[in-house]
């Protein structure tokens, strides 16, 4: 016989994960809320070209364009992580920490170039990183493989 202990099935979602899910998705919201804003103001700034110069009002057009793209993909990140941490599966928990080292390592390259808002993220992405680890987390991602057992 093994003396190898395997975890208890972790059947029912653990709290952490539902709250964690939850910012993820307000995150994301907030941030296709931004990607408006952004987008409507490029828009503006486009129909004054001919105000303040045409070449200055396409430039804007465009850069407000650029950024809502980034922020757009930002806010996939956030709502893929939200599904990986709802959906339990067992690929769910590699997928949560590939995309939450890619939204750190995004997040700090935005905060080191001056975006105080990526503080939060950058938090949040710390917390999920070492919640991972946690037994209860581990065993729920991994209810399908040890229910085969």
């Amino acid at each position: 016989m093994s003396d190898t202990k395997i975890p208890p099935v972790q059947s029912e979602r653990p709290a952490g994960i539902t709250v964690l899910g939850v910012i993820y998705i307000i995150f994301g919201v907030l941030m296709i809320a931004t990607v408006a804003m952004v987008m409507t103001f490029s828009t503006i700034m486009g129909s004054y070209s001919s105000t303040i110069g045409g070449m200055m009002g396409n430039t804007m057009s465009v850069f407000g364009g650029v950024i809502a793209v980034g922020v757009g993909i930002l806010a996939a990140i956030e709502f893929a992580i939200a599904w990986a941490l709802f959906s339990g599966k067992r690929g769910g928990r590699i997928t949560v920490i590939v995309l939450s080292v890619i939204d750190l390592v995004v997040h700090c390259i935005t905060l080191a170039a001056g975006n105080l808002f990526a503080i939060p993220h950058v938090v949040l992405d710390l917390i999920v990183l070492f919640y991972m680890w946690k037994p209860s987390v581990v065993s729920y991602f991994n209810k399908e493989m040890l229910s085969l057992r």
